[in-house]
C-alpha cells in the first residue's frame, strides 16, 4: 500500500464541484479503480497522473508530490519561513495582488538573461584533461 495524500485529491475534486465518478469517466476507468488508486491500494501510472493533472487543472508536479504523500514545503525544508506578504500593501499596476501560495517575486527574475551560442554542444563530453586524477 503506497502513501498518498488522499485528502488533497478529494479537496481538489470538491473545489471543482466534481465527484470521483466524474473523474473516473474522464479517465476512462472504473470508479472503483480510481477509488483504490486514491486510497493507495493501487499505484497511479504516469498516464493516469497526467490525466488527473488535466482533470483537476493543477500542475503535474503538484499531483506527483501528493501522489507520493510529499507535501511541497518550499523554503521550509531549509528551516526558512515562507514568503510573508505585507497585507497593508495594496495592488497596483506595478505590484499585482499577491495570493497565498504564490512564489516569491525573486523567482524568475533571471529568466532570459543567459544565451547559449548556437555552435555550443551541451551534450559533448567534457575535456578529458579535467578528469585526470593522476599522471600516466
Amino acid at each position: 500500500m503506497s502513501v498518498i495524500d488522499r485528502a488533497w485529491f478529494y479537496e481538489k475534486l470538491a473545489e471543482r464541484g466534481s465527484s470521483l465518478r466524474d473523474m473516473a469517466r474522464f479517465m476512462g476507468l472504473d470508479p472503483s479503480a480510481v477509488s483504490r488508486m486514491l486510497s493507495g491500494e493501487r499505484k497511479m501510472s504516469a498516464e493516469e497522473q497526467d490525466q488527473v493533472s488535466d482533470y483537476l487543472d493543477v500542475s503535474l508536479i503538484e499531483v506527483a508530490a501528493h501522489r507520493r504523500g510529499e507535501i511541497p514545503r518550499g523554503w521550509e525544508e531549509d528551516k526558512q519561513s515562507r514568503y510573508a506578504h505585507d497585507e497593508s500593501e495594496t495592488a497596483s499596476p506595478t505590484k499585482p495582488e499577491w495570493k497565498p501560495g504564490d512564489m516569491h517575486p525573486i523567482f524568475g527574475c533571471m529568466k532570459g538573461t543567459m544565451t547559449i551560442p548556437d555552435d555550443l554542444d551541451l551534450t559533448a563530453p567534457a575535456d578529458p584533461e579535467w578528469g585526470k586524477v593522476y599522471e600516466d
